[in-house]
Formats: C-alpha cells, structure tokens, sequence
C-alpha cells in the first residue's frame, strides 16, 4: 500500500523549497542570473576571496558544478580569480566592479521573494519560523 506523501513535514518543507527556487529563478532571470550564480555573487559580496569548494558549498552544490558557475560569472565579467600566494594551487574568487552592482540588483529582486515568504508568516512569529527552520535543519545534520 502507498502512503500518502501530503501530511509529512519532510514533503511539505520540500514543496516550500520547492516553490521558492521557481520563484527564485523567476525574480533573476530578468537579471541573467540563476540562483547558484546567484549565491555565488552574494556570497562573494559578503566576503570576497573564496575559494571553488567554499562558494560550492555555500550554494549547496559540487565543486564540480561550481567551477562552471564560475566560468560563467567570469566570462560574463561579474568575477575575477586569481592564485592564492599563501596556497598556489588555490584560486580565490572576488567579485569585480560590474559584479558588485549585479549582485546589488540581484539582492533586491532575492529580497522582494523574501518579503512574500515573511508576509506568509505573522509578523510577532517570524524568529519563531526562523528558529523552527534553524532546528529542522539541526535536527536532520545529527
């Protein structure tokens, strides 16, 4: 007998995540980015000078995957790498001027998604929702 998937919160947090990525992807694409270009670019205007595998997992995808990202985000002149000379196998991502402005716009359009995502949550209980999330997440990296 199939169980009935709908009532369990694994199902029901993954159809939230789900239904945030579209909207994601939907609020960048007007931009050219997706959201692993994305993270990448947000994550670099935070703290610049990353590495491949620090950005990979940052933005919850391979290092594999991350090196084409990359290559993408530099072509399109958003980042610049360069050798690391304390480590010179290690090539260190930061972001370049127009990168700094794209993830500036990139950040308002993410932020305006947010702002449905909080309005579907009473205002006195988003730490709630923030501190459920926190321990789904807690609970599930044991």
């Amino acid at each position: 007998m199939t169980k009935d998937m709908t009532p369990l919160l694994g199902y029901r947090l993954k159809l939230a995540q789900h239904a945030l990525h579209r909207r994601m992807e939907e609020a960048l694409k007007p931009l050219g980015l997706n959201p692993a270009q994305y993270a990448v670019l947000a994550e670099l205007n935070a703290r610049p000078d990353q590495t491949n595998a620090d950005l990979a997992e940052r933005a919850f995808i391979t290092p594999q995957s991350m090196q084409g990202v990359l290559a993408k985000l530099e072509e399109a002149k958003l980042v610049a790498r360069r050798q690391d000379v304390r480590h010179g196998r290690r090539q260190l991502a930061r972001l370049t001027p127009e990168g700094r402005k794209k993830a500036d716009a990139a950040n308002a359009a993410v932020m305006r998604v947010e702002e449905v995502l909080e309005g579907a949550v009473h205002p006195a209980a988003i730490q709630d929702a923030v501190d459920l999330m926190d321990r789904l997440h807690s609970a599930m990296c044991k």
